[in-house]
């Protein structure tokens, strides 16, 4: 058993950055290139500016950090044998997933991967989302999702298609061990935890894409705010705490079902 596919899948090989990189990679993306620049135009706009980034980077839609803290929250719910399934709202294509079905197959486990997408893009923004993304940004299709699990010799998950609020109502497994939410806006977290948060068994954890605690750390991936303002509403009369999580450039959170 080994974790070692956190770094060598899709584009998460760690790879050093700048902003030379992301200026280049504006103009370069549309025609299939990406720049790979010293990380010394970081540390110069630091020491110009004072401003801190990353001078690493390992995959767009996660970083190596992120993915480390869900190996082993992954883990700890198949390990202690934490009844249920396991479930990912908001797969779009299947990154993510493809990690969680990789940690199933290590443990030989029976568990089975629920994924769900509208595979439309993001649906329509609220004031409490900030001004990141729009509605249609991030569309994908389904056969990009089951392409990355053929690629990658897996078992396809159950693939439920369609808005949060028509799958998440009848197509949740019974009992959930473990659940990725990356809805990334106000309401498709709010309805994810509606959904998902009675179905969580006792010790089961809800990672939560996109939680960014400024209190705790100032520098944060704070660009998608009503993903906290959604949690700490619904969470608010619960027994359960959201843990902020260090990952690198990023930013997630997690909470254990009392």
């Amino acid at each position: 058993m080994d974790n070692f596919f956190i770094t060598k899948d899709f584009d998460w090989q760690i790879r050093r950055s700048s902003h030379l990189d992301r200026a280049l990679n504006l103009v370069a993306k549309p025609f299939g290139f990406r720049a790979n620049t010293a990380h010394f135009v970081d540390e110069l706009i630091h020491h110009l500016s004072g401003l801190s980034f990353a001078s690493t980077r390992s995959g767009v839609s996660t970083n190596v950090e992120q993915r480390m803290n869900m190996y082993h929250l992954v883990s700890q719910t198949i390990a202690y044998d934490i009844d249920g399934d396991l479930v990912e709202v908001g797969c779009n294509e299947g990154q993510s997933a493809v990690l969680i079905a990789k940690i199933i197959r290590s443990f030989n486990s029976e568990k089975k991967l629920h994924v769900y997408d509208s595979f439309e893009g993001l649906p329509a923004t609220r004031t409490e989302d900030g001004e990141s993304y729009r509605k249609g940004d991030l569309a994908t299709s389904e056969d990009v999702l089951r392409n990355n699990f053929r690629i990658h010799g897996l078992e396809l998950p159950t693939i439920h298609k369609g808005w949060f609020d028509q799958t998440l109502s009848e197509g949740l497994p019974e009992k959930v061990c473990f659940a990725h939410l990356d809805g990334d806006l106000y309401e498709s977290i709010m309805v994810s935890l509606e959904y998902v948060y009675p179905r969580l068994t006792p010790g089961a954890i809800c990672l939560i894409d996109d939680y960014c605690d400024t209190s705790i750390n100032p520098n944060g991936w704070n660009h998608l705010p009503g993903v906290k303002e959604a949690c700490d509403e619904f969470l608010a009369e619960k027994p359960e705490q959201i843990c902020y999580l260090y990952s690198g450039a990023f930013t997630h959170g997690f909470f254990r079902k009392k």
